[in-house]
């Protein structure tokens, strides 16, 4: 039979141009005629595609004993949805129709597969001649174009872009390429043995990327989505299966999987947490730990805080061995996507509600409360921005409702945002841990936010710097440019009158990053105060002149972060002003702000510019909190203010370690008052000193010759 196989497709073509080409009347039909298996993996499927292949299949199915392995996407018709159930469900009724009506001779006629291949496809299943699973992905669907086709010992395959669909085989513009080993040669046989591999690592649940259920979990999948919802992922066959696990049913798992999906966090084996560059995050546990499970951990950016936390809260599981939930706070959605990547990595897909309507997220929030309503070790994540749990009254009840059973775990990113009013006061005192991860946990100007926060949490119990990411080896060093702008008379004399204005609110401080108790009035006059040095004018002329001098050829892997606060003065913003300069100068760039990072777009920006599509991204506030850009290694920090988490977060984007990428080059804009004869010019010095200071204290460049300390010291005898 073999030897069969190998003549029948031994003058076929190699590559299929659909509709031109006869790819079912030259290849599939007379393979199968000839095969003892065959295996077909599809995004879409249609039972009229049997109709088409009705002759090899039916040949197929008298001569061999073989089957037929269907790996296919859950996106099909009602139609075959019900036909499929009626194969798995009711199979003796199936097989009894199939005998009544279909058969000849005790076998599926061609005139059968043409004409009812509905009943056909039912009794196929039944029958066990043909076996479906529905392959689920973590994000997107299961978009394979394949047909792998045996007799012995040899195989084939024809893949491409046709669907195993009526169109996808005969009327859609489609190319289907067609390998045969013992034809093509060494080149082919790879291909085709890759392809099968791929095949059993899906069809035995081997791949971390595809889950592969059996027909009748996949039906009950399907069934549990409302009408044109995009297909059932891979978390949601887990939730459904916790849910009826949760209810007693005791639901089969996957073929292969001997351990119920995501029910516990794991670290995995790769990470190396207790030694080398990142064996800080082990002290840091460590510490959290022995605080009673409670405390900050003050982890400058690049230093893994998010896989410190994570690595956290399975020792939690572990010592709890119950039902555990683990809630993750974060401030935005850039870092939802980061936190999802992360939880994956240690086996666990986490619960995404910010993103679903209010009934959805109640549904939601039923099926975890199934999960954790048992005694054994299970453990669900929750993965919630601040707006959606401050405002979200089910989301605190359900948090609120817990049984006693259940060990509560709460991880807050950027905590320092979770010392407002408006979570403080809502702040839920039901779980057993509490995790604050931060750079700069202290909020700034916020006495009593910083004091409600640290009760809350926990004071710090670790902190690892930017200055110890740099010499561990966790981020790259880099050089520091002051570049000295002097402001107006115009921009100090708002200066001057902003400073009175918070003079008489009883603020007399210099705004240097430490904490004051103010009220609102105040909050809004030092932003103003702050967008006057933060948009001062000699800034735009003074970055043309340092891009034309370089070369705007040579701009590359550039970032540009500019004012986010309303103008100060009057004119166009500062984001503005910049984007013209690098259009007069022919750079290529894009703008990176809240609009772009709100679209699906977002991630595809980064990565042209990543690509070297773009020399520069400029950008406002988003790239403060959670977006990572490895692959800048130079930036102009237009906006440097007064606030020193901003100095903290906008420097650790900049350092993070990429391939190739051995240092980095910040420029900063030091404003100079036009004088130094009051105390509110001698402020705004004193203030810009304390930002260069602490840049130049851990720059490669320090002390070189026209470096910044030398202009540091400058400015220090003129004060």
């Amino acid at each position: 039979m073999t030897s069969e196989f190998k003549i029948t497709l031994a003058d076929v073509e190699s590559l299929y141009d659909i509709p031109e080409d006869d790819l079912i009347g030259e290849v599939l039909i007379p393979a199968m005629a000839v095969a003892d298996h065959v295996r077909v993996g599809a995004g879409f499927f249609s039972s009229q595609c049997l109709a088409q292949i009705a002759p090899g299949l039916a040949s197929f199915l008298e001569r061999s004993n073989g089957t037929i392995e269907l790996l296919i996407s859950p996106s099909i018709s009602d139609a075959d949805r019900d036909a499929l159930a009626r194969g798995v469900l009711a199979p003796q009724a199936a097989i009894q129709m199939a005998v009544d009506r279909l058969l000849e001779e005790a076998s599926l006629s061609q005139h059968a597969l043409v004409h009812h291949t509905l009943d056909c496809l039912a009794y196929l299943v039944a029958s066990n001649r043909l076996v479906v699973r529905f392959a689920l992905m973590k994000q997107g669907m299961y978009h394979k174009k394949l047909w792998l086709l045996r007799s012995g010992s040899t195989w084939a395959a024809v893949h491409g872009s046709g669907n195993a669909t009526a169109r996808g085989l005969l009327v859609n513009g489609e190319q289907m390429s067609v390998d045969r080993p013992w034809v093509d040669g060494s080149t082919s046989q790879a291909r085709v043995t890759k392809l099968a591999a791929r095949w059993d690592s899906q069809w035995a649940n081997r791949s971390p990327h595809v889950l592969c259920v059996e027909l009748k979990d996949g039906l009950r999948v399907i069934d549990g989505r409302s009408t044109g919802a995009a297909p059932p992922s891979i978390e949601d066959f887990w939730r459904s299966w916790h849910a009826d696990h949760a209810r007693g049913l005791e639901p089969p798992l996957p073929p292969g999987i001997d351990v119920a999906g995501p029910r516990l966090l794991t670290i995995p084996e790769k990470v190396d947490w207790r030694t080398g560059k990142f064996g800080h995050q082990g002290h840091a546990v460590d510490a959290f730990l022995g605080n009673g499970s409670r405390g900050i951990l003050a982890i400058a950016t690049g230093g893994g805080k998010t896989q410190t936390a994570l690595i956290a809260a399975v020792h939690e599981q572990d010592r709890h061995r119950g039902p555990v939930l683990v809630v993750i706070i974060v401030p935005s959605t850039p870092l939802l996507r980061q936190w999802a990547e992360a939880v994956r990595g240690f086996g666990a897909e986490p619960f995404q509600p910010s993103a679903m309507s209010g009934q959805r997220r109640r549904g939601l929030l039923e099926e975890v409360r199934a999960g954790l309503s048992g005694r054994d070790p299970f453990t669900a994540v929750i993965l919630c921005t601040q707006k959606l749990f401050t405002e979200d009254e089910d989301m605190r009840s359900f948090i609120a409702e817990l049984p006693d059973e259940v060990h509560a775990v709460l991880v807050g990113d950027e905590v320092h945002n979770l010392g407002s009013a408006g979570f403080m006061a809502k702040a839920p005192h039901r779980f057993n841990a509490r995790l604050g991860l931060s750079a700069t946990p202290t909020r700034q100007y916020n006495a009593d936010g910083t004091e409600a926060l640290f009760e809350f949490f926990g004071a710090p119990v670790f902190e690892f710097t930017l200055r110890d990411a740099i010499n561990a080896g966790c981020l790259t060093p880099y050089n520091y440019h002051v570049h000295e702008v002097v402001l107006t008379e115009q921009e100090m004399a708002e200066y001057e009158d902003l400073t009175r204005q918070l003079q008489r609110k009883g603020f007399m401080a210099v705004d240097d990053g430490k904490d004051f108790c103010h009220d609102a009035q105040v909050e809004h006059l030092l932003r103003k105060r702050r967008a006057v040095l933060e948009q001062a004018q000699a800034k735009i002329p003074a970055l043309e002149y340092l891009l034309e001098t370089g070369g705007p050829e040579n701009v590359a892997r550039t970032l540009m972060y500019t004012s986010a606060k309303p103008v100060a003065l009057t004119g166009p913003s500062q984001i503005h002003l910049v984007n013209g300069v690098l259009r007069r100068l022919g750079i290529r760039f894009h703008q990176y702000t809240n609009t772009e990072t709100s679209s699906s777009g977002a991630a595809q920006y980064l990565e042209r510019f990543s690509k070297g599509d773009y020399q520069a991204l400029t950008a406002m506030k988003v790239l403060d909190e959670g977006v990572d850009i490895p692959h800048t290694d130079t930036a102009y920090l237009l906006a440097s203010s007064t606030v020193r988490r901003e100095w903290i977060q906008r420097r650790g984007r900049i350092l993070r370690q990429s391939p190739g990428k051995r240092i980095a080059e910040l420029h900063d804009f030091l404003v100079v008052p036009p004088r130094l004869d009051t105390a509110a010019a001698r402020s705004v010095l004193k203030g810009e000193l304390a930002r260069v200071r602490e840049f130049a204290g851990t720059a490669e460049n320090e002390y070189d010759n026209d470096g910044p300390r030398e202009i540091i010291a400058k400015y220090e005898t003129a004060l």
